[in-house]
This record gives structure tokens, C-alpha cells and sequence, in this order.
């Protein structure tokens, strides 16, 4: 039996169409850290230049900045230090967020400062990270910032980790400094929450093992750090048992006009873990108060149920009776 063109037509159109529905992209937030001068900044700036996501605005301002590094090398650092005093010290002081993708996924970069005296300003911007880049500087090794970094990953329950081994070009390329570095590393990961850990040495100034493979380290036989990045699986890294919602702000708008806003009273927030629907009973604590979920608000409209990641604001039908509950803290 031969199929009429018509019907061939479109059972081609409907494969066709098929085959070219994008796929959905996922977004990975990272955070970089580390001790001063580990090169964490660096790192960023040669992710972005090597993967091609700057703008030749961006480009140019680099080449006309002064801070021109020895043999003609513009100062990737400055993509993500901004600040004056940071220019001027070196050295990384508030969070710096920047944002690239690939074919593959989508990321969101949070540049942390490596000074013990902006620890929580590190905290901050790995509050909300997939991955956590752990630098080490390869002529110094394990050191106390990079312990520190370590913990406060873990304590932050951040599900995957890489350990940067960075400057490896200094030390000659060598695989026993790398296995050492590694070593120390693995002496106190056991005391940690962590699961998956992952060590690249990699020279954030020249390029090796970031976006592309070195010639460099034909002893290591793992993917570069972007490769890595773009491959990492972080599908179940969600937490959905056990709704939370740290209360940010009691919505209230009040307005005469509209008579569904009038009364509304919504507690607003990022669901920190679980999935929450509506009817749901939901307590508030620490006062153990106890009312149902009558409605779940986004930016983009309402929803029957939500989980963690995006901001949420649910409505209670009532104000729980008794003393209003005190906001949990909220990270970031």
C-alpha cells in the first residue's frame, strides 16, 4: 500500500516539527571561592571570554581599561570586579553576578570574595548555588580559607562541589602536586555533608581545562570545567519532602477597588523545600498555628501547586488565630 502524498506530507511536517521543538534548557547556579589571589575572578572572566559570551562592548572596554597585565594579557578579573577598591586592592569584596549559556544550559555566577572578613558576603552568594567551585591556589595547597569555603558548602547543603586546583602552570604541570592537593583535600571531606566531588586542575590566566582540554595534563582524564559544568546532574538536587517557606513579607495590599484584593493576605517568600498545593494544611511556626492554603500566587499567574526554586506567595483563607509568627531567617 503506498501513502498518498497528502498523508506523507504531513506525517513529514509532524516529524519535522518533532525534531526541531527545542529541548528544555536548565539553569546551574555556581558560586566561586576560595582565599585571596586563588584566582576566582579570573576563573570567571576566562569562562566568559573563552565560551564567547561577552559583548564586543565588553571586550573593548577590557583592552582600553590600564590594567594590562605583562606579555599584552587583558585583566579578565575586571569582568566581574568592578568596584574601585577592588581594582585597586585586587581582591574581590561584594558578590558580582554574572550570567552566560551554552547550547546545553544556562548559568548564574556568583563571584564570592576570598577574605575571611567578607565571609558573609561569601555565604550570600553560595546560598543559592548548584555547585560550589572550591579554588586552591597549586604553589600553596590546602590552606585555611579553603577549609572554611569547604564547611560553609557543606553547612549550606550546596550538592556539588569542585575543587579547582588553579595555577597548576606554576608548579610545572605536575600530577604528584595535583594528587597531593587532593590528599589533603580527602583527609577532612569525610567529616562533611559531602556527596559529590569533583577535582580539575586547570590554569584560570592561560585557559587550560576551563572551556577546553589542555595538552598540558594528558595524566587527567576528566572533561574541563565548563564541560563538566554543562553534563553535572542536578534534576534531583531539589529538596520536595518537607514544605518550607521562609515568610520575606506579609502582602497586603488593600485596595478598595478591587474587591478580591480588598482582603487579601498573602505571605510571600522563596520556597526553600517541598511542594505545597492548594488545600494544603500548612503550619505556622514557631507558634504551631495551623490553616489551609487557599491560593498560590506568581508573578505569572496563579498556580494550583509550586515547589522550590521560583517565588511564591500563598494566601491562607484566614490569619492563623493568636500571635502573629516571627519570620524564619532566610540565607541571601
Amino acid at each position: 500500500m503506498v501513502a498518498s502524498p497528502s498523508s506523507s506530507s504531513s506525517e513529514f511536517s509532524a516529524t519535522s516539527a518533532r525534531a526541531a521543538a527545542p529541548l528544555p534548557v536548565d539553569i546551574l547556579r555556581f558560586n566561586t571561592c576560595g582565599s585571596v589571589d586563588d584566582g576566582k575572578s579570573t576563573l570567571i572572566g576566562r569562562l566568559l571570554y573563552d565560551s564567547k559570551s561577552l559583548m564586543e562592548d565588553q571586550i573593548e572596554a577590557l583592552e582600553r581599561s590600564a590594567d594590562i597585565t605583562g606579555g599584552g594579557q587583558i585583566n579578565l578579573a575586571n569582568l566581574t570586579d568592578g568596584l574601585r577598591a577592588e581594582r585597586e586592592q585586587g581582591i574581590t569584596i561584594d558578590v558580582a553576578y554574572r550570567y552566560f549559556a551554552t547550547p546545553r544550559r544556562k548559568f548564574i555566577i556568583a563571584d564570592t570574595p576570598g577574605h575571611i572578613q567578607y565571609t558573609r558576603n561569601m555565604v550570600t552568594g553560595a546560598s543559592n548555588a548548584n555547585v560550589s567551585i572550591v579554588l586552591v591556589d597549586a604553589r600553596l595547597g590546602v590552606i585555611e580559607q579553603s577549609r572554611r569555603h569547604t564547611a560553609i558548602a557543606s553547612l549550606l547543603r550546596i550538592p556539588h562541589l569542585i575543587v579547582a586546583v588553579n595555577k597548576m602552570d606554576l608548579v610545572g604541570w605536575s600530577e604528584a602536586r595535583f594528587k597531593e592537593i587532593r590528599a589533603q583535600f580527602e583527609e577532612f571531606l569525610p567529616r562533611l555533608d559531602l556527596k559529590d566531588v569533583k577535582f580539575i586542575p586547570l590554569s584560570a590566566l592561560n585557559g587550560d581545562n576551563v572551556v577546553t582540554a589542555s595538552v598540558n595534563t594528558p595524566w587527567y582524564p576528566g572533561p574541563p570545567l565548563l564541560g563538566y559544568l554543562e553534563t553535572i546532574h542536578i534534576g534531583s538536587d531539589w529538596n520536595l519532602n518537607g514544605f518550607r517557606l521562609p515568610v520575606q513579607w506579609v502582602n497586603r495590599p488593600n485596595d478598595p477597588q478591587d474587591a478580591q484584593l480588598h482582603d487579601f493576605r498573602g505571605f510571600s517568600g522563596q520556597i526553600a523545600g517541598g511542594i505545597v498545593k492548594v488545600g494544603q494544611k500548612v503550619m505556622a511556626l514557631p507558634a504551631g498555628l495551623v490553616t489551609t492554603v487557599k491560593e498560590i500566587h506568581t508573578f505569572d499567574g496563579a498556580l494550583q501547586e509550586a515547589f522550590s526554586s521560583p517565588r511564591r506567595a500563598a494566601s491562607a483563607p484566614e490569619r492563623p488565630r493568636g500571635p502573629a509568627p516571627r519570620s524564619p531567617p532566610h540565607a541571601g
